[in-house]
């Protein structure tokens, strides 16, 4: 939730320089001033193309942790097989085998964290790509609409709603990109 934040700070203060940079400054300067609001984290949320995401990376974060959950149950039963061998191995022989077994719960606790990063890495693309789209989007309901000024829900306390263009937003959104093409997962 917090990169959704982030990234719709950073959405919402591009959208706004976006927005004061439109030319024309004469227009601007003979009526007043047309104002947007979206609320960039609704939309984020309510889009279909994060909600596709999001299930995809836990779909792969739960396929990554059961695969990691079957050689943990076979280093348990390693483990208790050891113990039961005890008495039978030499004190060397059973510190060299309960060292190897230590050694390969660490790379596995290890493969873990790096697959955990790895997804972590692909949804910050994928949310990235869905931000890049949205702000298109923003940017063209602004050139539409002929908005001198776009700000983000965020930032407004009150606003009328002929002023808010977030459920047009999601729809184009949502027309636009249901799904988000990430790159192959590298192991």
């Amino acid at each position: 939730m917090k990169r959704l934040r982030c990234w719709s700070l950073y959405l919402a203060a591009t959208c706004l320089l976006i927005a004061v940079a439109v030319p024309d400054a004469r227009a601007q300067l003979d009526r007043p001033p047309v104002i947007g609001i979206i609320d960039i984290q609704g939309v984020l949320r309510a889009s279909t193309a994060v909600q596709n995401l999001s299930a995809e990376i836990e779909s792969q974060r739960d396929g990554a942790q059961a695969a990691i959950e079957g050689r943990e149950e076979a280093l348990r039963a390693a483990d208790v097989d050891l113990a039961q061998r005890r008495a039978s191995l030499t004190a060397d022989a059973y510190a060299q085998e309960r060292e190897a077994l230590e050694r390969e719960g660490v790379a596995l606790q290890r493969q873990l964290q790096e697959e955990r990063r790895r997804l972590d890495q692909r949804f910050s693309q994928g949310m990235s790509q869905i931000q890049q789209v949205l702000l298109q989007i923003s940017q063209d309901i602004a050139r539409e609409k002929n908005l001198d000024l776009v700000l983000a829900k965020t930032t407004v306390i009150i606003v009328r709603p002929e002023f808010d263009f977030t459920g047009e937003g999601l729809r184009r959104l949502d027309d636009r990109w249901h799904r988000v093409a990430l790159p192959p997962n590298q192991n």
